[in-house]
């Protein structure tokens, strides 16, 4: 009888150690998948880096650097690259009238110095 416990007790810690991670896991890149659309930019599982130009429901088309198109299932993504909004990727330049300052930090020592234009 103790036996039979132990090994229900072991299947029990292998599911919840093992399975049920990886169904989760599963159910998140199945998820990743459907909702890819035209303009993300992705990561396939044998690291190539592109923006997707056409879908289809098993293969997407994906353009890399240049004007290559590449075609591949929707199974070979393993990254899709969140969108940043466009007022955040590129700051404005700092005007003339304010001064320029410089922060760098060297193994913990924070230093500043302030350029002020005339």
């Amino acid at each position: 009888m103790t036996q039979i416990i132990m090994i229900a007790g072991i299947f029990a810690i292998m599911y919840f150690m093992v399975i049920r991670p990886q169904k989760k896991r599963q159910q998140e890149l199945a998820l990743m998948r459907d909702n890819l659309a035209v303009g993300d930019k992705v990561v396939t599982i044998g690291a190539i880096v592109g923006e997707v130009t056409a879908l289809d429901d098993s293969e997407f088309t994906l353009l890399t650097a240049g004007s290559t198109a590449l075609v591949f299932k929707r199974t070979a993504i393993a990254v899709v690259e969140p969108k940043q909004a466009p007022e955040a990727a590129f700051e404005a330049p700092p005007s003339a009238d304010e001064p320029i300052v410089t922060v760098a930090e060297d193994d913990g020592i924070r230093e500043q110095e302030t350029e002020i234009k005339e």
